[in-house]
């Protein structure tokens, strides 16, 4: 049953990969890049990351049983030597300074506070590479000005507001949630129905952006 509850979820997420890549277009990523995905979840920009960069992806997070759906999924797929799953937290990551080509962190920034996030990610980062963050739209002007003053240069923005929320993600869940007629699979959704109550409720709060940034030489 969870595993179905994945898999809809993940049709309704590819509605918004659009974004990621033109947060991703014209970035110098070197050939064969290392990459880190912070909250990978089931791996639906993971996947994307992988393909685009035709790298190598680490892919990181807490939630056991997201990444149980994302190994199956990869597993009888081209993805499989290109995609290391960890079951672990950003914090606990064993990896040295230095270490990725790409960092993607889609609302990990917002969980762990922008700053805090942000100081720690970068120490991974290679220099001249590349910090995909995707966050909450506020405090836009601080952010950035936080970026500029940590040896980083902001090389895009990409604003998502509202309706987009709704019509590239929000409007296929509702209307997938709405088709189900088991009892025990509807269930699942609890926690999404409330979401989506809420966005009808108040839209604005769920405006975002994405921040491209890359880390400076020494």
């Amino acid at each position: 049953m969870r595993q179905e509850y994945f898999r809809i979820k993940d049709i309704c997420r590819k509605g918004l990969i659009k974004y990621l890549e033109q947060a991703c277009s014209n970035l110098p990523v070197p050939e064969n890049p290392t990459i880190l995905d912070i909250g990978c979840g089931t791996g639906v920009p993971t996947c994307w990351m992988a393909e685009y960069f035709s790298g190598s992806v680490t892919a990181i997070d807490t939630e056991r049983s997201s990444l149980t759906f994302f190994q199956e999924k990869i597993n009888s797929t081209d993805f499989l030597n290109n995609i290391k799953i960890l079951n672990i937290s950003f914090f606990d990551l064993k990896a040295g300074q230095n270490s990725f080509d790409v960092v993607l962190a889609e609302g990990f920034l917002n969980i762990v506070g922008f700053e805090t996030g942000f100081e720690k990610v970068v120490e991974f980062l290679k220099p001249d590479g590349y910090f995909i963050i995707h966050d909450e739209f506020k405090d836009h002007d601080a952010k950035i000005q936080f970026i500029q003053a940590n040896k980083c240069r902001l090389v895009n923005t990409l604003y998502l507001n509202e309706t987009i929320w709704w019509n590239d993600y929000y409007k296929a869940l509702d209307s997938s949630i709405k088709e189900i007629t088991d009892n025990e699979l509807a269930g699942q959704f609890s926690r999404d129905v409330k979401e989506i109550e809420y966005y009808k409720v108040d839209p604005s709060q769920f405006r975002s952006i994405y921040y491209a940034v890359q880390k400076s030489k020494p």
